[in-house]
């Protein structure tokens, strides 16, 4: 490849979301490549909207996709580089299974739990297709044990694949009424995120003290199971730039899930220097919360723990809270846009 010849990077992904758009906006305007993405329909609990993007990106609705010309363009050697989401998709994989030019990589968040179906599966993965994968490109440390357990080595590993689009956020303290304590939660209305069990347990907390609110921003089939309360607002789903201008109104972020294998919201959290308080079950907690100093992490369901600490935090004082925010903030910062565009750019390297 002459040095005036773009790059041309292929992304074979799922659902679309504001933190990767962002991420690879940056890069397009940053690198010389052009870059196809293939995704899958808009999730209609979570129907994110996107503007005009770079030039340099091509957005290719998965329904509208023909594997096998993009199977011939890579055999051909069109591509330097395919990133794959996962490998639930049987077209994806045969694209990873044909032979090109092209440097593989795999993006994942599922957490190791050593289950037997764990341990078995890896063997299936690595025959069908992660033996075709050069690179495991994940979110976090968990998600690195389990690219470990796929037979990746510690040099096929590089971690930082999400990263919050916090460009906007504001920090500034003014916008929260101190008068009430706002605790704010960013959910699909599901199971798997602790509803509805989460909002009945925070109704005696909320009938103790009618200074505190719960906000919850998200839609979902659980939604008409929720209860009603005159200090619970539900707001439905919010596009990024809402949430943007959401956060600086609550004084604690809450998430209850019982299954969530990172959690970029956490990010997007801390970047607004709020306190944190999530399960144990949330990955993106091993990177932002630094106990008891910036947040809480509670066991999955330990609602009464869970209690306690949203009422640590509403005791703290001013300067809890202000070094709170500081630390929440040096956290947000751990991960950033910089580091995605340069591991990519590394990535595309042969």
């Amino acid at each position: 490849m002459s040095l005036n010849q773009p790059k041309k990077i292929l992304f074979l992904f799922r659902e679309l979301a504001g933190y990767f758009v962002a991420s690879l906006e940056k890069y397009t305007a940053e690198k010389n490549v052009e870059v196809k993405v293939i995704y899958w329909p808009v999730n209609a609990e979570a129907p994110f909207q996107w503007g005009d993007s770079h030039p340099k990106i091509q957005w290719v609705d998965r329904t509208t996709w023909n594997p096998e010309e993009t199977i011939k363009k890579n055999q051909s050697g069109e591509y330097d580089l395919i990133v794959v989401s996962g490998w639930s998709d049987v077209s994806y994989n045969k694209v990873i299974q044909s032979r090109g030019k092209a440097k593989k990589v795999v993006t994942f968040d599922t957490q190791w739990d050593g289950s037997w179906r764990m341990k078995l599966g890896r063997w299936w993965l690595w025959w069908r297709v992660l033996r075709h994968i050069d690179t495991a490109w994940v979110p976090g440390d968990r998600q690195r044990l389990f690219a470990e357990k796929l037979f990746f080595n510690p040099l096929q590993i590089v971690t930082g694949f999400y990263v919050a689009d916090t460009t906007g956020i504001d920090v500034t303290q003014e916008h929260r009424d101190e008068a009430v304590f706002r605790i704010g939660i960013v959910a699909r209305l599901v199971e798997s995120k602790g509803f509805p069990e989460v909002v009945h347990a925070l109704i005696p907390s909320l009938n103790q003290n009618n200074k505190w609110q719960l906000h919850i921003w998200g839609t979902g089939p659980l939604q008409k199971q929720l209860p009603q309360h005159p200090q619970i607002f539900y707001h439905g789903f919010a596009q990024p730039e809402t949430l943007k201008k959401v956060w600086r109104e609550w004084n604690v972020f809450l998430l209850p899930s019982k299954y969530e294998p990172w959690g970029v919201v956490v990010h997007e959290a801390a970047s607004a220097g709020l306190p944190l308080v999530l399960t144990s079950a949330v990955g993106a907690g091993d990177q932002f919360v630094q106990s008891p100093d910036n947040g809480f992490i509670f066991p999955v369901g330990d609602y009464a723990a869970m209690a306690v600490q949203l009422n640590t935090i509403y005791n703290w004082s001013k300067e809890e809270r202000e070094n709170c925010k500081n630390i929440s903030l040096e956290q947000s910062r751990s991960i950033s846009h910089f580091q995605w565009v340069e591991n990519l750019e590394k990535l595309s390297k042969r």
